[in-house]
Parts: structure tokens; sequence; C-alpha cells
């Protein structure tokens, strides 16, 4: 009875957890989701920010001051410093964010200069493409927490996709090229953290006493976006960049064969590990009390964790498990929650088992102990029940009962009746009678000394293993014979003869 109940049980808190697990499910990934995506940002942020990059190989930036300057003036400097660049022998220059020229106005003097020379790279659709024979798009699409997290690679000019500035640069560099991992159908890459590129004054560069043999083969970003003033959006790191930061990073995550991508195959598992854990908590976790829910669920996030850092750190693949990592941790409460108290199950289960036991209902006080966690009261408990089921003259009951203390209760038998029942080949307990060590073993079987813990005296106890001696046929009837052997022993007393 009380294993179908315990059956009910499991079924229902399957059940409950199966339902909940479904409107958990549609809450995640259905209308809400928007709520709950900040899981995957945040899991994401907090991994991405600790990443280890590299800054541009031999890379500088110059940023004039807009302060106190009109447009013409800022676009003057532009021009000096532009023309300056290319007399140092610099690899290429990068005008990630020039100033606007508007249509009515005529381009300055200097921009004939773009197309020849030291490589320029300039935004598309900028006036200055229109000069210069190498550009591409620069976008800056944060996520709706003003987080920058991704960027495009490919956009749709007209009819023509064209590159980033990043990738249009990378298409130039014969030396690094495009990383590999990024296939033809990569539309995004995704961005972590900034290693700062040192920066130059416009001034100092400007000096004729200031040494440019430095610039010689250098990247150079030209803006007029002084550091963390001048900054367009806030990275994963929590850092405030610039678009020609922002630019650089990009440039040396693709040359460096570091891009942070997201294969097709990403997508498919993302939409596959909500399902997989919701199966496997629903499946495990309802069965098992406490302690053990709280252990699997804290190894379950952990392992997921360590997954999704693993394929971030070593393979520059996102992977965002944060929403699965909610459901998990949801079936992990909710099957805690239905686990109920440990302590009030145990006492309210002992206390059945005592008023079975004491009105001589052996078997559902079996039941009743069972559910109890082991304790020296509940093992206390369980030998007087195993008396019980002997004087009923079950003794297969009562060794049934034993081999359960031995199995669930074990630790508690040993810490009470010392290391002598620890001998090698002696059985802790025989019966009601505990074992303290082999005395004496023969054909037939061993001699033990033990105690009977109901008189407290010192008794030997031989044990004959009838089970390797009979076959299942003759087993019943060889154990009848052998406690018809004991009584008619028991009958004899004389002062030779030891008391059965």
């Amino acid at each position: 009875m009380n294993v179908l109940k315990q059956g009910n049980s499991q079924k229902r808190n399957r059940l409950i957890a199966l339902s909940f697990v479904s409107v958990l499910l549609v809450l995640v990934y259905g209308p809400l989701a928007q709520w709950f995506v900040a899981a995957d940002r945040v899991l994401y942020d907090v991994l991405a920010s600790s990443l280890p990059n590299e800054s541009l190989d031999n890379a500088y930036i110059i940023s004039i001051d807009p302060a106190k300057k009109s447009q013409g003036q800022v676009l003057d400097q532009y021009g000096e410093i532009v023309t300056l660049l290319k007399q140092t022998g610099a690899k290429r220059i990068v005008l990630a964010n020039p100033p606007e020229i508007a249509a009515s106005e005529g381009l300055p003097g200097w921009a004939a200069t773009l197309a020849s020379g030291t490589p320029v790279y300039v935004p598309t659709r900028h006036r200055l493409a229109d000069l210069s024979a190498r550009s591409g798009f620069v976008s800056i699409d944060a996520d709706d927490d003003n987080v920058l997290r991704s960027s495009s690679l490919w956009y749709l000019n007209g009819d023509v996709m064209s590159p980033s500035l990043p990738l249009a640069i990378a298409f130039d560099n014969s030396e690094a090229g495009i990383s590999h991992r990024m296939s033809s159908e990569e539309d995004a890459i995704f961005l972590s953290n900034y290693v700062e590129l040192p920066r130059i004054e416009p001034a100092d560069l400007l000096n004729p006493r200031f040494d440019r043999s430095s610039l010689n083969g250098a990247t150079l970003f030209v803006d007029a976006d002084p550091a963390l003033a001048g900054a367009t959006s806030k990275l994963p790191s929590g850092q405030f960049v610039t678009r020609s930061e922002i630019t650089a990073a990009l440039l040396a995550s693709v040359e460096q064969d570091r891009t942070i991508i997201a294969p097709a195959w990403v997508a498919s598992l993302e939409v596959l590990a909500p399902i997989l854990l919701a199966i496997v908590a629903v499946l495990f976790m309802p069965d098992r009390n406490r302690h053990e829910t709280v252990v699997l669920t804290v190894v379950g996030l952990a392992i997921l964790l360590l997954f999704e850092a693993i394929l971030l750190y070593l393979l520059h693949v996102r992977l965002d498990l944060g929403r699965p990592m909610i459901i998990f941790t949801g079936v992990g409460l909710l099957a805690t929650w239905l686990a109920g108290n440990p302590r009030k199950i145990t006492v309210d289960s002992f206390k059945r088992g005592s008023d079975f036991l004491a009105a001589g209902r052996l078997e559902p006080a079996f039941a009743e102990f069972r559910r109890c966690a082991p304790s020296e009261t509940v093992a206390a408990a369980m030998y007087k029940l195993s008396l019980a089921f002997e004087e009923q003259a079950k003794p297969e009951r009562a060794e049934a009962v034993i081999d359960w203390m031995k199995r669930t209760q074990s630790t508690i038998e040993v810490s009470q009746h010392g290391d002598n029942s620890k001998v090698a080949g002696a059985p802790r307990r025989l019966g009601r009678y505990v074992i303290e060590k082999r005395i004496g073993r023969g054909a037939m079987g061993a001699v033990y000394l033990a105690r009977d813990p109901r008189i407290n005296r010192a008794v030997a106890v031989k044990a004959i293993p009838i089970e390797q001696e009979f076959e299942d046929e003759e087993l019943k009837e060889a154990r009848l014979r052998f406690y018809r052997e004991a009584e008619s022993a028991g009958r004899l007393t004389h002062p030779n003869i030891i008391t059965v």
C-alpha cells in the first residue's frame, strides 16, 4: 500500500514538474521572451569581460579635439594629419568617423590625395568615399539595453552586399587575410572587451621634433572622438568606446583569427538545450530528496556554465545558455519544494511506524521505517521490528529487516558496536545478535562471538550457509528441519551442554 502511495506521489510530482516546465518554456521563449533574454546577455557579458584579447599589432589612434574648433578647422586638421601620415610610410589610415560634409559644400583639397599612396579607408556613403577607392559600412546597432554585442559583416547597398569597414580593411591585408573560421554564411561577429591602443596627440605628431619612424608600417586611426568623451557605444565588458576603437577591436579579431561567431549549429543547439534540460529535470529531479535535488541542480548549472565558457574561451563560439539555466533552476526549486521537509517526513513516518509496531502490524511498520532517514533511533526501532518478526516465526522477514539496515544504516551500526564488528568476513548481525568477532570456522560454517542485546549476554553463534548446501526446491524443507533441530537441542539441559 505504501509502495503504491509512493508511486502515485512520484507520478503526481512528475506531472506537476512537467506542467511547470511547459509554462516556463512558453514564458521564456514565447511572447515574453524579451523579459528573459537578459539572462543570456548577462551571462555572456560576464564571460566576455574576462576573455583574453590582444590589441591590433602596430596600431595607433590620433584623435583631434573638436572643442573650440569649427567643422572647417577640424577638416583642415584631418587633411594636415592624413598628408603627414602618408609621408611617414604608414601601412594604412582609417577614418572611422570623419566629419559630415554637406552635399552643398565642396570637398576639401586634401581629399584628392585619398586615391593614391597609402590606402585610406572611409565609411561608405560618406562624401569622402567618392574619392577613396576603399570604403566599408560603419553601423552601430546596440541592443535595447544600449550595449553593443554584435556587428554585422555585410550590408545591403542597393542591390549589392557591401562589407563592413573592418572586413573591407582585412580584405586588403594580404598578410593576414580573413579568418578561416568565418564561412560565407556568417553575417555577424560578436564583441567582448577592448584592449586599448596607444594614442598620439595631434600636437605631438605635428611637432617637427616628434620621432615618426615608429609610424612606418603602422595602422593609424584618425578621428575627432577623444577617448571616453567621444564614446558612442558600451561593450559587454562595460567599456565605453569610440567608433575607431570599435573598428580596431573588430579588425584585430578578424586578422588575428579570434572572431567570436555563432555558427548555424549553435542556433539549433539553443533550441534543443532547454527542451533536453526540461526532460532531464522532469525525469530525475522529482524522485529525489532535497539534498540530492540541490546537488543535482548546482552540478547541472556548473556544467552548463563550464560548457558555455569552454566554447567562448577556446573555440570563440557564442552559445547562449542563460535561459536554459533559468529553466533548470526553476525545476530544481520546484523539485526541492515537492520533496518536502525531510525532518518532518522522518518524524511522521517514524511515529506511524512505531504505532504500527505497537499494534503488531509489522509489515506497515517496516514500510514506514524505510521512509525514515538513517539514525540510531530508527536503527533501534528496526531492531525491535526484526525481533517481532522472529517472535511471529517469520525469520525471512526478520532477515529482510536486517538486510535493509545493512544497506542503509551500516554507518550507524558500525559506530554503535565498535571496531570488533569490522572483522574481515564477519557479518555485523545475525538475526538479533550483534557479532563481535569470529572465533572458529569449519567445513559447514563459522562460529562467532556475539552479544544478545535483549538480555545483554555473550553468546556463541554458529552460522551454516544452507543456501549453498541445498537446491531451491530443498531449501524450504532444510530451513524447517534446521529450526526443529534447534528447538530439540533447546530442550536439553546439562552443565556440560551449551544452552541453546
